[in-house]
């Protein structure tokens, strides 16, 4: 039986891992601040709405909805502009951070647990099938982990459960160690990770981006040099 894939939208990427992400896998867009993690994240989200018609949510727990969309309509990625059956639904849960942080009560709120209904009413009311959370380092920052290994695994085994694509934005913190989650189990609990790297030539820094692991895929783990263009985003391969 053939792999039912989701393409990442990034010109040249597909070709180098059979043809995009295999649904219902949960993946990880890595990198330190500053990587575009939140661009190619939603840009995913963007393409599967506008070319497959696919229908998404996109949670943060960070940035403001405002802001998240005045970026990417910069960046010709107008949510606005999609037509069809496809859409993005972007659920500002930062908004509510702030709200509960002022009212003193943030402390009493499972995360975690608020994510993942969150993304279960969504799918059920609008048929959503492909989910972005930004980010993980946001959730931790909220939630009381006492023993990581379990307490994500049934989070990421939760998030299987739903029957949905999922891509969930991590924070590098230690640039000279390939540690792709913050407390260092993350790797081993996805399914596929997209590492995005930044490099210093003299007075120009470059973006890399590589796939670092893809489950039932074989993939090319070299690191390309990525562009960031209006409308899209491209790796260099020749």
């Amino acid at each position: 039986m053939a792999v039912q894939r989701i393409s990442t939208g990034v010109k040249g990427l597909d070709e180098k891992m059979e043809g995009g992400v295999p649904e219902k896998w949960v993946s990880l867009i890595c990198g330190r601040a500053g990587t575009m993690k939140s661009t190619l994240a939603y840009s995913i989200l963007f393409n599967a709405a506008k070319n497959e018609g696919r229908r998404g949510i996109y949670i943060t727990l960070e940035q403001n909805r405002q802001s998240l969309v005045d970026h990417m309509v910069k960046i010709g990625m107008d949510p606005r502009a999609i037509t069809g059956e496809g859409g993005i639904i972007i659920v500002d849960m930062a908004r509510l951070r702030k709200e509960m942080d002022k009212k003193e009560i943030e402390g009493d709120v499972n995360w975690p647990q608020s994510v993942l209904t969150t993304v279960s009413n969504y799918k059920l009311k609008y048929g959503c099938n492909i989910f972005v959370l930004d980010s993980m380092a946001a959730l931790y920052s909220i939630t009381d982990i006492e023993n990581p290994r379990s307490e994500l695994f049934m989070f990421f085994d939760k998030l299987r459960e739903l029957d949905i694509t999922s891509f969930l934005v991590s924070e590098m913190f230690e640039p000279d160690k390939l540690y792709f989650g913050q407390y260092g189990v993350e790797d081993f609990l996805s399914d596929g990770i997209f590492h995005l790297e930044m490099e210093r030539q003299e007075r120009t820094v470059n973006l890399y981006l590589a796939v670092v692991k893809m489950r039932m895929t074989k993939h090319d783990r070299a690191y390309y040099p990525l562009i960031v263009e209006h409308g899209g985003l491209e790796i260099v391969t020749d």
